[in-house]
């Protein structure tokens, strides 16, 4: 009777967060804990369980439901994915190319959100252009030396930004002297990859109208998986900026192609 019991409570769970996943399309282990009153190792299973079926994918602190329009992990769990080495890449990328009064571009990645957190807290006076609201969110309530212009347009939840035509039709009407974007995937004979064909436009319009072009990517983007082509490797002037020394076989490649790389 007792292990019946144990049973139903599992099947009971498993079904309460797949409607969670219905419902908000992500879910924190942390939420799903505190609403159903479990421990964050009987969810870690029930995740567990129900990524073996193709159900749900998990990341670090939570699972998703993929869409036919964005494969990629909601932005609610992307800020909780591997911070120190997003905070790695910011560091470098503030630190050795951002001049006061620079106009930059940035992307919706956390990867940029980050960045503009370093921009934040050294009180550099630049003006950052993005289709990011967490971006434009986190100046508005600090004392700040940047000027901001939010590019507006058809909001994503998911990414917490703009994207559409209008969107890339504002961009085109700006000049930046740097642009920095992240990616899903970095491929040998594709280039830079995206796994949102909308996003994928927004950073392709951004590295085509500013003058330098910097990608921040962290290790796991290397052999990653995406759908839609954002540009090919030449485009990618400034260099590529990341948290580890990549593998011997992508150094190789970027060295063929004299792609500048630091970590």
């Amino acid at each position: 009777m007792i292990f019946i019991l144990t049973i139903m409570l599992k099947f009971d769970r498993q079904h309460a967060i797949e409607e969670m996943l219905k419902e908000n399309g992500s879910i924190l282990v942390t939420d799903v804990c505190a609403r159903l009153n479990c421990s964050d190792q009987t969810i870690r299973r029930d995740l567990q369980e129900l990524e073996s079926k193709g159900q749900i994918i998990r990341v670090h602190g939570g699972a998703y439901l993929p869409t036919s329009e964005d494969k990629g992990a909601p932005i609610q769990l992307r800020v909780l994915l591997i911070p120190k080495e997003k905070e790695v890449i910011a560091n470098i990328a503030v630190s050795n190319f951002i001049d006061e009064n620079d106009v930059i571009m940035m992307d919706s990645s956390t990867t940029c959100l980050t960045m503009a957190k370093a921009i934040l807290a050294k009180k550099l006076p630049v003006t950052i252009i993005t289709n990011s609201l967490s971006i434009v969110s986190l100046f508005s309530n600090q004392e700040q030396n940047s000027s901001l212009i939010c590019i507006g347009g058809h909001y994503n939840k998911r990414s917490s930004s703009f994207v559409g035509d209008d969107t890339i039709s504002t961009i085109a009407q700006y000049v930046a002297d740097k642009s920095f974007i992240s990616c899903n995937a970095l491929d040998y004979k594709h280039g830079l990859l995206d796994n949102n064909d909308r996003q994928k436009m927004v950073r392709a319009t951004m590295l085509r109208n500013s003058k330098m072009h910097y990608l921040l990517v962290d290790h796991t983007k290397f052999d990653d998986v995406g759908n839609y082509i954002i540009s090919d490797y030449a485009t990618i002037d400034g260099g590529i900026i990341t948290d580890q020394k990549p593998p011997k076989k992508w150094m190789d490649f970027f060295n063929s192609r004299q792609i500048k790389v630091l970590w």
